[in-house]
């Protein structure tokens, strides 16, 4: 019982910066955007924590998160790269430039900040700020749209390119605060596979969710609760640590799948955006 309520208590902590990611990639992806990159946005972030260290360690994470973000959504939106190849190709970079960043770090514990256990209540902030902005603003309104149909929304005047670097902007900002959050808080050192992931599950979870933030913080807990289960059985058990590190990744893709599976014929399936991974060229606008 005691080792339950330790996995519990771990998958609940560790929720929170797949939440924060996880809101990210809801606002990206419902703008059309389905980025891979992301997992490279939490590993750059993260690096840059470690190496800037509390308490300016988290805005500068922030701020460079935002920005690389930003970087791969002038790509894919302005110029129509490839959505999928890109996110890779900025993982792939930011692996290599992050691991560069924080192997000083490697193996020293971190300095954690002052302030902490207000994890719930930011979480709650968190998705009720979500929640506002895609139901009652315009501006997520028009991030919808922007997923939906993009091109109506383009004849109504709205610069579609404009409003998916909003949420480009949004989604690295929630994104790169997970990566700080992980290493400054959650972790409290560095090594490089620690942070590696975190960023695909999010991008997971935020399916899994309906693209939904208040569902978003309840599929927040399952990866949580797998990571944790993970790593209790490397303790528990002699199984290869590299089979369980996989057991997250298996369990959400197990979800993801059943959860689809089950909106299929359902109403819930008009949720998905009909434009995600599809670059909007006005050009070709019919």
């Amino acid at each position: 019982m005691a080792v339950d309520i330790g996995v519990v208590q771990e998958a609940l902590k560790g929720a929170a910066p797949i939440l924060l990611a996880t809101l990210g990639a809801v606002i990206g992806q419902r703008a059309g955007v389905l980025n891979l990159g992301l997992e490279g946005v939490v590993y750059l972030s993260a690096a840059v924590a470690t190496a800037a260290g509390p308490p300016w360690g988290c805005l500068l994470a922030v701020a460079v998160g935002t920005l690389y973000n930003l970087l791969y959504y002038l790509l894919v939106n302005d110029l129509a790269l490839n959505q999928i190849l890109m996110g890779f190709a900025f993982t792939m970079m930011a692996y290599g430039v992050g691991s560069q960043i924080a192997r000083p770090a490697v193996g020293k514990p971190i300095e954690k900040p002052l302030v902490q256990g207000v994890e719930i209540y930011l979480a709650a902030v968190l998705v009720a700020a979500a929640l506002h902005l895609l139901l009652r603003t315009r501006l997520g309104v028009a991030i919808k749209a922007s997923g939906d149909d993009p091109a109506s929304l383009d004849l109504m005047g709205v610069d579609v390119y404009r409003i998916r670097k909003i949420a480009g902007a949004l989604e690295g900002a929630l994104a790169s605060s997970a990566g700080a959050y992980l290493v400054l808080i959650y972790y409290g050192s560095w090594s490089d596979q620690l942070v590696m992931g975190w960023g695909t599950l999010a991008v997971v979870t935020a399916m899994i969710s309906l693209w939904n933030p208040l569902l978003a913080a309840g599929a927040s807990i399952i990866p949580s609760l797998f990571i944790s289960l993970a790593y209790t059985l490397q303790r528990l058990t002699e199984a290869s640590p590299h089979l369980l590190n996989t057991v997250p990744y298996l369990a959400s893709i197990a979800v993801l799948v059943l959860a689809q599976l089950a909106v299929r014929k359902t109403r819930l399936r008009a949720l998905a955006p009909r434009w995600l991974a599809r670059p909007y060229i006005r050009e070709e606008r019919t």
